[in-house]
């Protein structure tokens, strides 16, 4: 299942708030009453043009909670029912925006937006309730109920010391009404979790989200560890490239022609749901790289070599290291080989695509393209080789997960960073190189 978003949609406009202890009897009263909170707050203002809710549907005329201290971050008061859950956040919330959370300091306690694979996370929660339980969980089964109370009730894996420190317990519960009103989360409230912990001790918003980081990312990977739960803290830095995915044609072809077992395997696997970007990228480049050998055979031979080591890279590579035997060098064979100059202009020909390509801040420490001075491929350019050096390049990001980064210190391509988020436009470039080397040594099927 993907990672849950942002919309503007509220899953909680509807619910029947027991969250407030009295429910005013108007919006006017609802809006007078979080004016009177954010007034004991300097960093708390409430924004309304004074007219009665009803008077307009237009959104522009609702109240509005805005937190100044947290790049003006808003929350939107639909109706007078969602008081409650805004009087707690006014009355002492400090949003931790970067993280998608709430710090109470008066309470020492931090509720935190969790992003990962629900459906998995679901399953796991449910044969730890019935560990003989098989089938798959019904939110509206009697089961699942009982879940849905026990997560907001008391919570789920929870864990606590006695001893000194900046927290004192953590749990798995239901996103709270406040967590998602403020950063309008997706999903009903049996079915996506936060991470709460309690006994925060901290001087400032900033060194609460230090505890949330360290303390959560280490409590979080002890569940993937012991329970196989892949779930993980939000980070705000989200993508900043294209999102266009690669069109599919939807119409299957009587095949004629044979494709290789192993790289088509791999390209299937690429296909298939689940996979993190970066696992999906390395299994398209393996396609490229089974090809690597015969590709490089075949320009020695067309080179008349007689060892591979005495081959040059078919790409006009400047300078004098252009061995064959380097993978770089073998990815040029391939790409040389199996797409030609028109085929990747033609591809490139994709405004938004090369955007993404040419940006060096999307994918940093690797090849950008060079564009023409407006943005749009330089006329007449072979871009094969630029878009070699993109692709190994980032392979190699991916791979080197060394401490103190790959070569020249080059940081590694982490799975969840916001880098790997935004691999979306290069996926479509080596999905591209994939099918077509695919298609290059491919034969006629009988």
């Amino acid at each position: 299942m993907d990672d849950i978003g942002q919309h503007d949609d509220d899953p909680w406009e509807d619910f029947d708030d027991h969250w407030s202890e009295e429910l005013p009897v108007t919006y006017r009263e609802a809006v007078a009453c979080l004016q009177e909170l954010a007034e004991q707050r300097s960093d708390v203002r409430i924004e309304w043009e004074g007219r009665q809710q009803y008077e307009s549907r237009h959104w522009r005329s609702d109240a509005r909670v805005v937190f100044v201290d947290a790049g003006g971050h808003q929350m939107r008061l639909r109706s007078a029912k969602q008081l409650g859950a805004f009087k707690s956040v006014v009355a002492s919330g400090v949003p931790l925006h970067e993280r998608h959370a709430i710090w109470y300091p008066p309470e020492g306690m931090i509720s935190a937006r969790l992003i990962g694979n629900f459906d998995e996370y679901l399953q796991i929660v449910v044969r730890n309730l019935v560990p003989k339980e098989q089938r798959k969980l019904e939110l509206d089964s009697p089961l699942g109920r009982d879940m849905a109370g026990l997560l907001a009730s008391t919570g789920l894996f929870e864990v606590s010391t006695e001893g000194p420190g900046a927290c004192s317990s953590l749990r798995l519960t239901t996103v709270s009404p406040e967590l998602s009103h403020l950063y309008r989360l997706r999903g009903g409230r049996r079915s996506v979790p936060s991470l709460e912990l309690r006994g925060v001790v901290a001087a400032d918003a900033d060194a609460a989200q230090e505890i949330l980081v360290a303390y959560g990312t280490s409590y979080l990977t002890d569940l993937a560890r012991t329970h196989g739960l892949s779930l993980r803290l939000w980070n705000t830095g989200y993508r900043v490239g294209s999102r266009r995915n690669h069109s599919y044609s939807q119409k299957a072809r009587f095949p004629k022609r044979r494709y290789d077992t192993e790289p088509a395997d791999l390209y299937t696997a690429a296909n298939g749901p689940g996979h993190l970007p970066t696992e999906r990228y390395l299994y398209y480049y393996q396609v490229l790289e089974f090809y690597m050998p015969k590709a490089a055979d075949q320009e020695k031979a067309r080179q008349g070599a007689a060892i591979i080591g005495k081959a040059r890279s078919p790409l006009p590579r400047t300078g004098d290291n252009r061995n064959l035997s380097s993978e770089q060098h073998q990815l040029d064979a391939v790409i040389s080989d199996a797409v030609p100059p028109a085929a990747a202009a033609n591809l490139l020909g994709d405004r938004e695509l090369f955007a993404t390509l040419s940006d060096p801040s999307i994918i940093e420490h690797v090849h950008a393209l060079e564009d023409n001075g407006t943005g749009v491929p330089i006329a007449g350019l072979d871009y094969r080789e630029d878009l070699s050096t993109r692709v190994y390049q980032i392979r190699c990001r991916i791979v080197h997960a060394k401490e103190g980064g790959g070569a020249k210190g080059v940081p590694p391509l982490a799975p969840h960073s916001r880098e790997a988020r935004d691999l979306t436009a290069d996926l479509r470039l080596i999905r591209f190189l994939a099918e077509k080397t695919l298609n290059r040594w491919a034969t006629p099927l009988p």
